[in-house]
């Protein structure tokens, strides 16, 4: 096969990959949006649904995840050939684009998962390398979101200062970003949720308070925590 080819077809099983994921948002979103019905109000047809969209979730998710093992495997053969063989050719640029697209979507389930921005960022640098080592320009939404996942990594006062009482989790989550999985602590006795925030160069981290019963901001402390936090 030639080497247009092998992108061609690279390109195409990466198409087919896209599909399928938005396929599977798509069944999720519909089967939140039936479930947030209360069950008196629903209707025959979102019953029959109901019924039917967890089997069907479970057959896309597992076409989907066949279809991702399938393209990394090609962009993996496709990278070795390109790299080595092929450095400076067009098509080369285009299989790293590819890869670089699929390390941002990793990075950014890698902090919606467990709040990882280190982790993230390395796999993001990880990326970056290959486009160095080619003496390559960086690719924009690569390097944009290594910027990006770069300044949420730590609070600042101005994004702390924009938290209010009365946000939920995930507005807080957009304006200080996802606390890292070992700094969220539950007091069950309390019915309070706190998210600790790692500060840049001084240390400590500040903290946010939510209240279980509502998920929603009680109170904060920016100075909350001197001593050093958990590293993500």
């Amino acid at each position: 096969m030639q080497f247009e080819e092998q992108l061609t077809l690279l390109q195409q099983q990466y198409a087919e990959l896209q599909t399928l994921r938005a396929n599977v948002s798509a069944a999720e979103a519909s089967l939140a949006e039936i479930e947030a019905v209360k069950e008196r109000d629903r209707t025959e047809e979102q019953k029959a649904e109901l019924e039917a969209l967890p089997a069907r979730i479970e057959e896309l998710t597992a076409a989907r995840d066949q279809a991702f093992d399938a393209a990394q495997d090609a962009l993996a053969n496709f990278l070795n050939v390109a790299l080595n063989d092929f450095p400076d050719h067009p098509a080369t640029v285009s299989g790293l684009n590819i890869y670089a697209d699929e390390a941002m979507l990793i990075a950014d389930e890698t902090v919606a998962r467990a709040g990882d921005y280190k982790k993230a960022i390395d796999q993001l640098g990880s990326a970056l390398s290959y486009y160095e080592s080619l003496d390559l320009p960086p690719y924009k939404p690569l390097a944009d979101k290594l910027a990006e996942l770069t300044e949420m990594r730590f609070i600042t006062q101005e994004r702390f200062d924009q938290v209010k009482n009365g946000m939920t989790m995930d507005e807080v989550k957009e304006i200080a970003g996802v606390p890292y999985y070992q700094n969220i602590q539950v007091d069950e006795k309390r019915g309070v949720e706190t998210w600790l925030y790692r500060k840049g160069g001084e240390g400590g981290a500040a903290a946010i308070y939510f209240k279980k019963k509502t998920g929603k901001v009680y109170n904060k402390a920016f100075d909350a925590i001197k001593t050093k936090v958990v590293e993500d």
